[in-house]
């Protein structure tokens, strides 16, 4: 992370200093802008500065709009943050911004004052839920898992921290409906397994945080294909399938020291839930199916009483 931002002449760094810094000295260049200034913030203002902390990705990828909408804090609150940084405007805040972070990387929050971690933790977690089921279509949730529902098979596919989301909505829909896959399978490449879906199937594709390089490429494939794509991702995520005719479930992250993933299982099992729904309505033998698992488990006694 770099910063070749002048800093305002009574905080006493120069560019050329900066860069000389190195990465971590860069990126407390920010962090040092809101420790000084917290203090004559209103509450507001400590909230921005709090959630810009640890949404660095969003900062950079939503316009204005996006970006208070996300937050919940107003446009007139942002702009008069950035100016008491230091910064003369949005622009050259996000200039800052950019030359210290680098979309998809993890979040990292430097918390200005947290006294109780477990509330903290708690209150975050809250709003990332609240902002992410708030800012869900429901006629669009609604075709996507009867879609999910119907296909003739479902694959979810998850790399790095996205690949226990994808494992866990495999492990749910998979007690609801057959032919349910997790992709990759550990140690081997993807394209085996590709070649066998045919348009018709659905392919749920989980990027949140930070994505390999290949992950358009990805997406253009199983387009390409003739397959229905579901992409459930933050922000960044979003910005890179922008133009694409897939179906995307915004996830908001939280970060106090790294990033939690609390919504994301979350909206996994909100469509699990929703595929049972439209399985139930379709007469399908969800119940029928779920009693057969229990069977098999009783069988090889793989579960404690």
């Amino acid at each position: 992370m770099t910063s070749g931002i002048m800093l305002s002449d009574n905080m006493g760094a120069s560019k050329d200093a900066m860069d000389e810094e190195g990465n971590a000295a860069a990126d407390l260049g920010l962090v040092a802008r809101i420790r000084e200034s917290f203090d004559s913030l209103t509450a507001t203002e400590r909230e921005a500065a709090q959630f810009i902390l640890g949404h660095l990705t969003d900062v950079l990828v939503c316009n204005s709009v996006e970006l208070s909408q996300l937050s919940g804090i107003s446009q007139p609150t942002l702009s008069r943050l950035y100016r008491k940084l230091g910064y003369a405007n949005a622009v050259e805040f996000r200039r800052d911004v950019r030359r210290i972070h680098r979309p998809g990387a993890p979040e990292i929050a430097h918390d200005t004052q947290c006294d109780d971690l477990l509330t903290d933790h708690l209150h975050r977690d809250e709003e990332s839920l609240k902002r992410t089921f708030e800012g869900l279509d429901r006629a669009r949730l609604a075709s996507v898992c009867q879609s999910m529902a119907t296909a003739r098979r479902v694959a979810v596919i998850g790399y790095r921290n996205g690949y226990p989301v994808a494992l866990h909505l495999r492990e749910q829909l998979i007690q609801l409906r057959d032919n349910v896959d997790i992709l990759p399978v550990p140690g081997q490449s993807i394209a085996e397994d590709l070649v066998d879906y045919v348009p018709g199937d659905v392919i749920v594709v989980v990027a949140v945080g930070r994505r390999l390089p290949f992950f358009s490429r990805l997406i253009d494939l199983l387009l390409e294909r003739g397959l229905t794509v579901v992409v459930i991702g933050d922000a960044a995520a979003r910005n890179a399938v922008i133009g694409r005719n897939v179906t995307f479930l915004t996830v908001v992250l939280n970060s106090h020291v790294l990033s939690s993933f609390t919504a994301a299982f979350a909206l996994s099992g909100l469509l699990a839930d929703e595929v049972e729904k439209c399985l139930a309505s379709s007469g399908n033998a969800v119940r029928t199916r779920i009693e057969d698992i229990n069977g098999c488990f009783d069988v090889f006694d793989e579960l404690e009483e």
